[in-house]
Protein backbone atom coordinates (compact mmCIF):
# COMPACT_ATOMS: atom_id res chain seq x y z
CA UNK A 1 0.00 0.00 0.00
CA UNK A 2 2.20 3.03 -1.23
CA UNK A 3 1.59 6.56 0.48
CA UNK A 4 0.33 8.78 -1.55
CA UNK A 5 0.71 12.96 -1.37
CA UNK A 6 -3.03 14.55 -0.94
CA UNK A 7 -4.34 18.41 -1.29
CA UNK A 8 -5.41 19.48 2.68
CA UNK A 9 -8.70 20.76 0.89
CA UNK A 10 -11.54 18.71 -1.46
CA UNK A 11 -14.23 19.52 -2.93
CA UNK A 12 -16.96 17.42 -1.29
CA UNK A 13 -20.56 18.34 -1.89
CA UNK A 14 -19.67 21.25 -4.32
CA UNK A 15 -18.26 22.65 -0.95
CA UNK A 16 -14.26 23.42 -0.44
CA UNK A 17 -13.87 21.85 3.06
CA UNK A 18 -9.58 21.01 4.38
CA UNK A 19 -9.60 17.85 5.78
CA UNK A 20 -6.63 16.36 7.42
CA UNK A 21 -4.38 13.55 5.96
CA UNK A 22 -5.71 9.77 6.69
CA UNK A 23 -2.31 9.61 9.27
CA UNK A 24 -3.13 12.39 11.31
CA UNK A 25 -3.69 11.98 14.83
CA UNK A 26 -7.53 13.28 15.44
CA UNK A 27 -7.95 16.93 16.71
CA UNK A 28 -10.66 17.19 19.82
CA UNK A 29 -13.47 17.92 17.43
CA UNK A 30 -14.15 17.56 14.10
CA UNK A 31 -17.46 18.76 12.05
CA UNK A 32 -19.21 17.23 10.00
CA UNK A 33 -17.36 18.10 6.56
CA UNK A 34 -14.24 17.06 8.27
CA UNK A 35 -15.21 13.82 8.64
CA UNK A 36 -16.09 13.48 5.07
CA UNK A 37 -13.20 14.93 4.27
CA UNK A 38 -11.58 12.19 6.27
CA UNK A 39 -13.38 9.43 4.76
CA UNK A 40 -12.49 10.52 1.44
CA UNK A 41 -8.76 10.87 1.92
CA UNK A 42 -8.84 7.53 3.63
CA UNK A 43 -10.13 5.80 0.39
CA UNK A 44 -7.85 7.54 -2.01
CA UNK A 45 -4.86 6.56 0.53
CA UNK A 46 -6.07 3.36 0.97
CA UNK A 47 -7.43 3.08 -2.52
CA UNK A 48 -10.62 2.12 -1.25
CA UNK A 49 -13.59 1.03 -3.50
CA UNK A 50 -17.05 0.44 -2.86
CA UNK A 51 -19.67 -2.16 -4.62
CA UNK A 52 -23.05 0.17 -4.86
CA UNK A 53 -23.73 3.53 -2.90
CA UNK A 54 -25.16 1.59 -0.09
CA UNK A 55 -22.12 -0.16 0.75
CA UNK A 56 -20.05 3.14 0.74
CA UNK A 57 -22.85 4.63 3.05
CA UNK A 58 -22.62 1.85 5.23
CA UNK A 59 -18.59 2.11 5.51
CA UNK A 60 -18.88 5.70 6.34
CA UNK A 61 -20.63 4.78 8.79
CA UNK A 62 -18.62 1.86 10.62
CA UNK A 63 -15.77 4.78 9.54
CA UNK A 64 -17.43 7.06 12.04
CA UNK A 65 -17.41 4.45 14.87
CA UNK A 66 -13.63 3.95 14.29
CA UNK A 67 -13.14 7.86 14.85
CA UNK A 68 -15.08 7.57 18.17
CA UNK A 69 -12.94 4.51 19.22
CA UNK A 70 -9.88 6.19 18.21
CA UNK A 71 -10.80 9.09 20.25
CA UNK A 72 -11.75 7.24 23.84
CA UNK A 73 -8.92 5.34 23.19
CA UNK A 74 -6.52 8.75 22.72
CA UNK A 75 -8.79 10.30 25.43
CA UNK A 76 -7.78 7.49 28.08
CA UNK A 77 -4.25 6.63 27.14
CA UNK A 78 -2.17 6.27 29.79
CA UNK A 79 1.17 6.78 27.68
CA UNK A 80 2.44 8.36 24.66
CA UNK A 81 0.45 6.00 22.02
CA UNK A 82 -1.21 8.28 19.47
CA UNK A 83 -4.61 6.74 17.56
CA UNK A 84 -6.23 7.92 14.61
CA UNK A 85 -7.22 6.77 10.83
CA UNK A 86 -5.50 3.68 10.07
CA UNK A 87 -6.34 1.07 7.34
CA UNK A 88 -8.25 -0.82 9.03
CA UNK A 89 -10.92 2.21 9.89
CA UNK A 90 -13.87 1.01 7.74
CA UNK A 91 -13.65 -2.25 9.11
CA UNK A 92 -15.99 -3.39 12.51
CA UNK A 93 -14.43 -4.45 15.26
CA UNK A 94 -15.77 -8.40 14.34
CA UNK A 95 -14.16 -8.10 10.68
CA UNK A 96 -10.93 -7.18 11.97
CA UNK A 97 -10.63 -9.98 14.68
CA UNK A 98 -12.42 -12.46 12.10
CA UNK A 99 -9.33 -11.75 9.88
CA UNK A 100 -6.40 -11.24 11.56
CA UNK A 101 -6.56 -12.75 14.50
CA UNK A 102 -6.44 -16.48 16.00
CA UNK A 103 -8.90 -18.12 18.63
CA UNK A 104 -8.01 -17.54 22.40
CA UNK A 105 -5.49 -20.14 23.25
CA UNK A 106 -5.67 -23.11 25.01
CA UNK A 107 -4.69 -23.46 29.24
CA UNK A 108 -1.27 -24.24 29.21
CA UNK A 109 1.57 -25.03 31.48
CA UNK A 110 3.97 -22.50 31.62
CA UNK A 111 7.71 -23.52 33.32
CA UNK A 112 9.61 -22.61 36.43
CA UNK A 113 12.01 -20.31 35.57
CA UNK A 114 15.34 -19.71 37.75
CA UNK A 115 16.01 -15.64 38.92
CA UNK A 116 18.64 -13.98 36.40
CA UNK A 117 20.70 -11.33 37.04
CA UNK A 118 20.24 -7.69 36.53
CA UNK A 119 18.29 -6.73 33.27
CA UNK A 120 20.27 -4.36 30.57
CA UNK A 121 18.38 -1.22 30.14
CA UNK A 122 17.29 -1.97 26.79
CA UNK A 123 17.66 -4.49 23.83
CA UNK A 124 17.10 -4.42 20.25
CA UNK A 125 17.45 -7.61 17.82
CA UNK A 126 17.32 -5.31 14.75
CA UNK A 127 20.04 -3.53 15.59
CA UNK A 128 22.23 -7.32 15.15
CA UNK A 129 20.34 -8.02 12.09
CA UNK A 130 18.61 -10.92 13.89
CA UNK A 131 14.99 -9.97 12.87
CA UNK A 132 13.67 -10.45 9.11
CA UNK A 133 11.43 -8.18 7.51
CA UNK A 134 8.22 -7.38 8.26
CA UNK A 135 5.40 -9.42 5.98
CA UNK A 136 1.76 -8.93 5.44
CA UNK A 137 -0.46 -11.99 6.22
CA UNK A 138 -2.96 -10.91 3.95
CA UNK A 139 -6.77 -9.87 4.69
CA UNK A 140 -8.19 -13.44 4.09
CA UNK A 141 -5.88 -15.59 5.93
CA UNK A 142 -5.77 -15.70 10.26
CA UNK A 143 -1.81 -16.60 10.08
CA UNK A 144 -0.68 -14.38 12.32
CA UNK A 145 0.39 -17.63 14.72
CA UNK A 146 2.61 -19.21 11.97
CA UNK A 147 4.24 -15.35 10.98
CA UNK A 148 5.38 -15.02 14.86
CA UNK A 149 6.43 -19.03 15.24
CA UNK A 150 8.77 -18.72 11.52
CA UNK A 151 10.26 -14.97 12.71
CA UNK A 152 11.05 -16.51 16.16
CA UNK A 153 12.76 -19.25 14.30
CA UNK A 154 14.34 -16.90 11.76
CA UNK A 155 15.42 -14.67 14.64
CA UNK A 156 17.31 -17.45 16.65
CA UNK A 157 19.02 -19.45 14.03
CA UNK A 158 21.13 -15.92 12.87
CA UNK A 159 22.00 -15.47 16.43
CA UNK A 160 23.34 -18.93 16.96
CA UNK A 161 24.63 -19.61 13.97
CA UNK A 162 24.98 -16.21 12.27
CA UNK A 163 23.18 -17.54 9.06
CA UNK A 164 20.49 -15.37 7.64
CA UNK A 165 17.41 -17.35 6.64
CA UNK A 166 13.85 -16.43 5.15
CA UNK A 167 12.05 -19.28 6.08
CA UNK A 168 8.50 -20.86 4.70
CA UNK A 169 5.56 -19.19 6.48
CA UNK A 170 3.28 -21.34 4.00
CA UNK A 171 5.14 -24.58 4.55
CA UNK A 172 3.59 -24.31 8.44
CA UNK A 173 0.15 -23.30 6.88
CA UNK A 174 -0.35 -26.40 4.52
CA UNK A 175 1.68 -29.23 6.56
CA UNK A 176 0.12 -28.19 10.19
CA UNK A 177 0.29 -31.09 12.49
CA UNK A 178 -2.26 -29.60 15.11
CA UNK A 179 -3.58 -26.35 13.49
CA UNK A 180 -6.02 -24.91 11.38
CA UNK A 181 -4.32 -23.15 8.61
CA UNK A 182 -5.82 -20.23 7.52
CA UNK A 183 -8.72 -20.63 10.23
CA UNK A 184 -6.21 -19.65 13.05
CA UNK A 185 -3.67 -22.03 15.49
CA UNK A 186 -1.40 -21.56 18.05
CA UNK A 187 2.23 -21.31 18.34
CA UNK A 188 2.96 -24.41 19.65
CA UNK A 189 0.80 -26.05 16.65
CA UNK A 190 3.68 -24.67 14.41
CA UNK A 191 6.93 -25.42 16.10
CA UNK A 192 5.01 -29.03 16.23
CA UNK A 193 4.97 -29.08 12.80
CA UNK A 194 8.22 -27.81 12.42
CA UNK A 195 9.57 -30.61 14.73
CA UNK A 196 7.29 -33.26 12.37
CA UNK A 197 8.78 -31.92 9.11
CA UNK A 198 12.34 -32.24 10.70
CA UNK A 199 12.46 -28.30 9.48
CA UNK A 200 11.20 -25.58 7.44
CA UNK A 201 12.88 -25.05 3.76
CA UNK A 202 12.94 -20.92 2.29
CA UNK A 203 10.52 -18.33 1.88
CA UNK A 204 12.01 -18.56 -2.03
CA UNK A 205 11.33 -22.76 -2.29
CA UNK A 206 8.23 -22.69 -0.76
CA UNK A 207 6.64 -18.34 -0.94
CA UNK A 208 3.30 -17.83 0.58
CA UNK A 209 0.10 -17.94 -0.74
CA UNK A 210 -2.31 -16.77 1.92
CA UNK A 211 -4.73 -19.80 1.56
CA UNK A 212 -3.89 -23.30 2.81
CA UNK A 213 -2.99 -25.66 0.11
CA UNK A 214 -1.70 -29.23 0.00
CA UNK A 215 1.42 -30.07 1.96
CA UNK A 216 4.69 -29.78 -0.34
CA UNK A 217 7.79 -31.65 0.84
CA UNK A 218 11.26 -29.81 0.26
CA UNK A 219 14.81 -29.88 1.94
CA UNK A 220 14.54 -28.04 5.31
CA UNK A 221 17.35 -25.33 5.60
CA UNK A 222 16.29 -24.59 9.30
CA UNK A 223 15.72 -26.89 12.47
CA UNK A 224 14.84 -26.87 15.62
CA UNK A 225 15.45 -28.70 19.13
CA UNK A 226 12.21 -28.14 20.82
CA UNK A 227 10.04 -25.14 22.09
CA UNK A 228 9.42 -23.91 25.76
CA UNK A 229 6.88 -21.63 27.63
CA UNK A 230 8.09 -18.78 29.46
CA UNK A 231 7.37 -17.70 33.14
CA UNK A 232 4.21 -15.17 33.06
CA UNK A 233 6.66 -12.17 34.79
CA UNK A 234 7.94 -9.12 32.47
CA UNK A 235 11.18 -9.16 34.11
CA UNK A 236 11.52 -12.99 33.18
CA UNK A 237 10.65 -12.37 30.29
CA UNK A 238 12.77 -9.56 28.86
CA UNK A 239 15.57 -11.28 30.94
CA UNK A 240 15.31 -14.14 28.13
CA UNK A 241 14.87 -11.70 25.32
CA UNK A 242 18.07 -9.92 26.33
CA UNK A 243 20.15 -13.31 26.15
CA UNK A 244 18.60 -15.95 24.51
CA UNK A 245 16.87 -13.41 21.67
CA UNK A 246 13.38 -12.70 20.36
CA UNK A 247 9.90 -14.52 21.40
CA UNK A 248 6.73 -15.30 20.54
CA UNK A 249 3.84 -13.75 22.20
CA UNK A 250 -0.14 -13.51 22.74
CA UNK A 251 -1.80 -10.40 22.88
CA UNK A 252 -5.06 -8.38 22.80
CA UNK A 253 -5.17 -6.64 19.42
CA UNK A 254 -8.34 -4.05 20.63
CA UNK A 255 -5.81 -1.35 20.86
CA UNK A 256 -3.99 -2.12 17.60
CA UNK A 257 -6.78 -1.58 14.94
CA UNK A 258 -6.53 2.45 15.81
CA UNK A 259 -2.72 2.45 16.46
CA UNK A 260 -0.88 5.50 14.67
CA UNK A 261 2.36 5.51 17.08
CA UNK A 262 4.25 5.93 20.28
CA UNK A 263 4.26 3.69 23.56
CA UNK A 264 0.45 2.14 23.47
CA UNK A 265 -0.74 1.93 27.29
CA UNK A 266 -4.58 1.43 26.82
CA UNK A 267 -6.58 1.22 30.09
CA UNK A 268 -7.91 -2.11 31.11
CA UNK A 269 -11.14 -1.90 30.00
CA UNK A 270 -9.99 -0.61 26.38
CA UNK A 271 -7.54 -4.06 26.47
CA UNK A 272 -8.25 -6.86 28.77
CA UNK A 273 -5.26 -8.95 29.56
CA UNK A 274 -7.75 -11.74 29.66
CA UNK A 275 -8.77 -11.55 26.10
CA UNK A 276 -5.98 -12.17 24.09
CA UNK A 277 -6.45 -13.03 20.52
CA UNK A 278 -3.17 -12.09 18.62
CA UNK A 279 0.55 -13.65 18.03
CA UNK A 280 3.39 -11.52 17.31
CA UNK A 281 6.89 -11.20 17.85
CA UNK A 282 8.60 -9.75 20.89
CA UNK A 283 12.10 -8.61 18.92
CA UNK A 284 13.25 -5.92 22.58
CA UNK A 285 12.42 -3.37 25.45
CA UNK A 286 13.41 -0.24 26.17
CA UNK A 287 12.40 3.28 27.85
CA UNK A 288 11.85 6.53 27.14
CA UNK A 289 11.93 9.00 29.85
CA UNK A 290 11.28 6.11 32.10
CA UNK A 291 8.05 4.90 30.54
CA UNK A 292 9.63 1.25 29.21
CA UNK A 293 8.55 -0.37 26.83
CA UNK A 294 8.03 -3.84 24.75
CA UNK A 295 9.33 -4.01 20.31
CA UNK A 296 6.87 -6.08 19.03
CA UNK A 297 7.14 -7.24 15.16
CA UNK A 298 3.89 -7.75 14.01
CA UNK A 299 2.56 -9.77 9.87
CA UNK A 300 0.61 -6.63 8.80
CA UNK A 301 3.31 -5.67 6.60
CA UNK A 302 5.94 -2.63 6.90
CA UNK A 303 3.22 0.26 5.96
CA UNK A 304 1.44 -0.59 9.41
CA UNK A 305 2.35 2.44 11.48
CA UNK A 306 5.58 2.33 13.05
CA UNK A 307 6.95 0.38 10.43
CA UNK A 308 5.12 -2.61 11.21
CA UNK A 309 6.04 -2.78 14.80
CA UNK A 310 4.46 -1.86 17.62
CA UNK A 311 5.25 -0.40 20.95
CA UNK A 312 3.57 -1.53 24.38
CA UNK A 313 3.88 -0.39 27.38
CA UNK A 314 5.89 -2.68 29.59
CA UNK A 315 5.04 -3.48 33.51
CA UNK A 316 1.68 -4.03 34.04
CA UNK A 317 0.94 -7.07 31.77
CA UNK A 318 -0.41 -4.33 29.25
CA UNK A 319 -2.82 -6.03 26.99
CA UNK A 320 -2.19 -9.55 28.03
CA UNK A 321 1.63 -9.52 26.78
CA UNK A 322 2.76 -12.28 29.37
CA UNK A 323 -0.28 -14.81 29.01
CA UNK A 324 1.70 -16.98 26.57
CA UNK A 325 5.40 -16.32 25.79
CA UNK A 326 6.41 -18.86 24.36
CA UNK A 327 9.89 -19.97 22.08
CA UNK A 328 11.59 -22.26 20.09
CA UNK A 329 14.74 -24.17 21.11
CA UNK A 330 17.74 -23.56 18.84
CA UNK A 331 21.19 -23.76 19.98
CA UNK A 332 24.46 -25.66 18.58
CA UNK A 333 25.27 -29.08 18.69
CA UNK A 334 27.18 -29.80 21.94
CA UNK A 335 26.58 -26.56 23.20
CA UNK A 336 23.28 -25.79 24.88
CA UNK A 337 22.53 -22.53 26.88
CA UNK A 338 24.52 -20.67 25.05
CA UNK A 339 24.03 -17.22 26.10
CA UNK A 340 23.96 -13.66 23.89
CA UNK A 341 24.20 -9.79 23.88
CA UNK A 342 21.38 -8.10 22.63
CA UNK A 343 22.44 -4.93 21.04
CA UNK A 344 20.91 -1.69 23.17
Amino acid sequence: MGSRVLSPCLLLLGVWVCALPAGSVLPPELSKAEVTGLFKDFMIQFNRTYRSPAEQRRRFGIFKQSLLAARRLQETELGTGQYGVTRFSDWTDEEFRGMFQSPPPRTMHQEAWRPRKKLPKSCDWRKAGAVTAVRDQGRNCRSCWAFAAVANIESLWYIHFRQPRNLSVQEVLDCSWCGAGCKGGYVWDAFTTVLHQRGLTSEAAYPYTGRQEKCQQHDPTAYIQGFQTLPRDEEEIAAHVATKGPITVTLNSAAMKNYKKGISQPLVKNCSPDQVDHVALLVGYGDVKRRQYWVIKNSWGKDWEEKGYYRLYRGSNACGITTFPLTATVHRVGAPGHEVHCPP
